[in-house]
């Protein structure tokens, strides 16, 4: 297992941004080739000391433990801008004006660059990563992922961009305030490429503007429509989390190898 970090710019945007890819043990063996999952938040997924607030989703920790529990998956994490109005910015796939009470920290009008994001991810990134790495490219074995308001984008990704992406991870996504937005992209997507979704939400998850009502009432909205749409609990899984930190990257842990398990699971150790 390996992780290197890169630098890179979104041209667009006029953004600098760095990412990380992490290995699984065996890749310098042989020629095989690995699926891809696209991480937001890459700087709080793999290490404490890199993360934002000193705290991670510790999965380069988890992967040296109990790799040999995860299917070999090359995992890109990308790292979003440091303060909350700029990640919202750069990950919300819409642009939409809030009703924000008085005392609440929240932004009362977002233009969002998520597409904007994507067009880089899936224009210039991944064909950076295919040509960089022995990776199985077709979108059947692409995955994206992401908290919060980064898994609202991963969804959007799923639903908008299925060339590229097949597998979503959803993890306590702030999506329900974007609801009436996203359900329109879902009501005007194809998804008959998508073949799994995970979702989950922690029972105590709190927002900068949603509360825990709200973080659930997403989740089980997105996965209503999709059962609407046809899946079945063999392609979309949805789990409410008793025990959470909160709405932290350090809530991840336990988490997120077990999503990562779940979307990947036709492909076991292939």
């Amino acid at each position: 297992m390996d992780i290197q970090v890169y630098q890179s710019r979104i041209e667009t945007l006029s953004r600098d941004i760095t990412f990380r890819v992490m290995t699984p043990d065996g890749y310098e063996e042989g020629n095989r080739r690995y699926p891809v999952l696209y991480m937001q938040d890459g700087q709080d997924i793999f290490r404490d000391e890199e993360a934002t607030d000193g705290k991670s989703a510790r999965f380069e920790e988890y992967c040296r433990k109990f790799g040999q529990y995860l299917p070999k998956v090359i995992v890109v994490g990308i790292d979003c801008p440091s303060t909350n109005t700029e990640r919202s910015r750069l990950y919300a796939p819409y642009t939409k004006d809030f009703e924000v009470p008085d005392g609440i920290n929240f932004e009362r009008h977002i233009e969002g660059q998520g597409d904007q994001y994507l067009q880089w991810l899936t224009g210039y990134l991944k064909p950076w990563i295919d040509t960089n790495y022995r990776t199985r490219r077709e979108g059947e074995y692409t995955g994206i992922g992401g908290f919060s308001i980064g898994a609202l984008l991963s969804l959007y990704a799923g639903f908008a961009y299925t060339r590229y992406f097949s597998r979503v991870i959803s993890l306590s996504g702030a999506m329900n305030v974007w609801m009436d937005k996203l359900a329109k992209t879902m009501d005007s997507s194809n998804l008959d490429c998508l073949k799994y979704v995970y979702l989950d939400t922690g029972l105590h998850d709190h927002g900068r503007f949603s509360e825990e009502k709200d973080f659930i009432e997403g989740a089980e909205t997105v996965y209503r429509k999709l059962l609407e749409y046809g899946f079945d609990e063999e392609h979309i899984c949805m789990r409410l989390i008793e025990e959470s930190n909160g709405h932290t990257h350090e809530a991840l842990r336990p988490r997120l190898p077990d999503a990562i398990r779940w979307i990947y699971r036709d492909l076991g150790d292939k």
